[in-house]
């Protein structure tokens, strides 16, 4: 869930509460490499504020993931 006015409150929605961005940067993982995002729209920013790149892939980056892949688009979930 992004958050556009606090963008370290930004969350992903999991089975057990919101998985805020702020917890991830506080973690300790050691050199964390990849992270794969399945949920719709993880490398949309806002569009007012196009030039952004405040989006949940981007907070994964800053996070010290060295690769993320994320979506710009939406997918059916029967399709997928």
């Amino acid at each position: 869930m992004p958050n556009r006015q606090q963008p370290f409150e930004s969350s992903f929605a999991m089975r057990d509460g919101p998985l805020m961005i702020k917890d991830i940067i506080r973690s300790n993982w050691q050199n964390p490499q990849f992270a794969f995002l399945s949920a719709c729209h993880t490398t949309v920013g806002h569009e007012e504020s196009p030039d952004e790149s405040i989006h949940l892939a981007a907070a994964m980056q800053f996070s010290g993931f060295r690769n993320v892949i994320g979506s710009m688009w939406s997918v059916d979930d029967k399709i997928a």
